[in-house]
């Protein structure tokens, strides 16, 4: 079996050197590029909303929930990618990585192939069942079409970042990922202000910056010293890693569109009781959003932390590292409960004058504060469980509190 050193420059190596520090250095492109897609997500609907019209934003705005499912799959799916890529690189096993790297290309494939087959039929029917408004269900079923024919270039980037995560790169995915936002934007004024295309041209856009990144996702691993390279002879599906791959995979893309789909749940509970309740869990969940981008960024490093020492199976180092990042992200959390405590009367005057949906507002940032304190245990354990290979089990957990 053949063995070299995987490791090159631009690279954090996991498996050796102090723990945590390594961990944090890993985290934190994912740190930035999380932020960085919180702010293109406000900007974008900024551009739509400010320069197409209200019913273009609304069309938009229709399509996010289908979108969400879309995208949360994909991520989910990466998953799989990082874990046996990292396992691999973790082990020092050339040959296997290369396989690896092929059957996931090939996977990438074959899902872009599925998912834009069944989006392009279900489109409709969905819209249909999210009750789409007759005057912008035209414009909102074109920005779907659209982004599902373009759905390979955004798998390719989420299946080929999730590798160069395993393979101990998190900065490339989030330099990609920078370009994308902005490559999206500067498409976005084009297509809108100079070419007058409205949803379909801001569609367009997102399609475009996708295959970009994806693109370059595939450049970055033949020129990235990682000991691998993506060619058409080299697509072929070992069983083996397919297995590996999907059974990793699967699991947290069903949990993710789980998640998602108990989110949507929660808005139609909070619908009914009117506009200043949907206001106030809007402030409450965008917060939400804001204050998880830390665990996140560690949590998802832990995943390929973990990943790449079962490839070594030195569980001294992996016992220290979850113990490590759930130590950081409890002291974290209980600074995060008591901020929100303190400021729960002052956050939601950054969105809203109104006082009832302030305090509205206030009482939900004051329910929310205490789930900091465990919700970092929750994601580490999730992500040390998957970096172990063990998808299952979190996504079955995670499906009992969704139904709750």
């Amino acid at each position: 079996m053949r063995r070299a050193a995987l490791m090159g420059r631009g690279r954090v190596d996991l498996t050796q050197g102090p723990v945590f520090s390594n961990l944090l250095t890993f985290s934190i492109p994912i740190l930035l590029g999380t932020i960085v897609t919180q702010l293109y997500n406000v900007t974008d609907s900024v551009i739509v909303g400010q320069f197409v019209g209200a019913d273009a934003l609304a069309a938009v705005s229709a399509s996010s929930p289908v979108m969400s499912l879309i995208n949360m799959f994909m991520i989910g799916l990466s998953t799989g990618s990082t874990v046996v890529i990292a396992q691999r690189v973790g082990a020092k096993n050339v040959q296997a990585l290369q396989k690896a790297i092929g059957t996931i290309a090939c996977l990438t494939l074959l899902c872009s192939l599925f998912i834009t087959v069944v989006g392009l039929l279900v489109s409709k029917p969905l819209l249909v069942a999210l009750g789409t408004p007759e005057a912008i269900f035209g414009d909102s079923l074109a920005y779907l079409i659209v982004i599902y024919l373009g759905t390979t270039g955004n798998m390719i980037y989420q299946m080929g970042s999730g590798a160069l995560r395993g393979m101990g790169d998190s900065s490339w995915p989030f330099l990609f990922l920078l370009l994308c936002s902005g490559l999206n934007v500067v498409l976005d004024l084009i297509a809108v202000l100079v070419l007058h295309m409205g949803v379909m041209g801001v569609a367009i856009a997102t399609a475009i910056s996708q295959l970009v990144s994806g693109i370059g996702i595939i450049r970055r691993i033949n020129a990235g010293e990682y000991g691998v390279r993506l060619s058409l002879p080299m697509l072929r599906m070992d069983a083996r890693e397919t297995r590996q791959v999907v059974g990793i995979g699967l699991p947290a893309a069903i949990q993710n569109i789980g998640n998602a789909i108990s989110s949507l749940c929660v808005q139609s509970s909070v619908n009914v009781f009117g506009a200043q309740v949907i206001a106030a869990n809007s402030i409450v969940t965008k917060v939400d959003d804001m204050i998880n981008i830390p665990v996140v960024a560690l949590s998802t490093a832990l995943c390929t932390f973990v990943g790449q020492n079962m490839g070594t199976l030195d569980l001294d180092r992996i016992k220290k590292g979850i113990n490590g990042s759930i130590a950081c992200l409890c002291g974290l959390g209980v600074g995060l409960c008591a901020l929100l405590i303190a400021l729960r009367n002052v956050l939601p005057l950054l969105f809203t004058s109104d006082p009832a949906v302030v305090a509205c507002a206030a009482d939900g940032l004051f329910i929310m504060s205490f789930m900091c304190l465990f919700h970092g245990i929750d994601r580490c354990l999730v992500n040390a469980m998957r970096g172990a290979g063990k998808s299952v089990v979190p996504m079955i957990t995670a499906q009992f509190g969704a139904l709750s």
